[in-house]
């Protein structure tokens, strides 16, 4: 299992890494290369609204190597954001099985998921989606559980036992 994943402000690489943990394995992030520092919100707006899909750095990790890939994107405008679109687009057929994980503000998670879903031709195994009001208090560790729970089980691999962060415990 692999998680791929972007985040413009943080809060994704934030679930991807956390959930990472739970699963024992790791995370590439993908990386926008139109700026060194952050795509600015105005960036992220105007990729939304044209559709662009901007040039991301090459994934040097062998995606076909693993059974199960895990996407994890913002939701921009009830779409995954840009960079997530250029990846699926340029690796997206040689991706075995995914499952699917989007962070946003309030809404757009069926949308986003849809989406991905159509521009793979596949649907996911599982999805998850985090609102910010759940990321800011730390109840969304639950959910995270229950979807490294899912993924563990799908990949028929045992979770391992690691405190979450803030202390709370996992479940098996």
């Amino acid at each position: 299992m692999l998680i791929v994943c972007y985040s413009r402000s943080g809060t994704t690489a934030r679930v991807g890494d956390a959930l990472a943990r739970r699963l024992g394995t790791d995370v590439v992030m993908i990386q926008d290369q139109r700026t060194h520092g952050r795509v600015s919100v105005w960036r992220a707006m105007l990729d939304r609204l044209f559709n662009t899909l901007p040039p991301i750095a090459p994934i040097a990790t062998p995606l076909d190597s693993h059974d199960l890939i895990v996407l994890g994107t913002p939701v921009w405008g009830g779409r995954a954001a840009a960079p997530m679109r250029r990846f699926l687009k340029d690796y997206g057929p040689s991706l075995p099985a995914v499952a699917f994980f989007c962070t946003m503000g309030g809404s757009g998670a069926a949308s986003t998921f849809e989406d991905m879903q159509a521009r793979l031709g596949k649907p996911p195994r599982a999805s998850c989606s985090f609102d910010a009001k759940a990321l800011n208090n730390g109840s969304y560790l639950g959910a995270l559980d229950h979807f490294a729970m899912q993924l563990a089980g799908d990949a028929h691999s045992p979770l391992p036992r690691q405190p979450a962060p803030g202390g709370i415990p996992m479940h098996r």
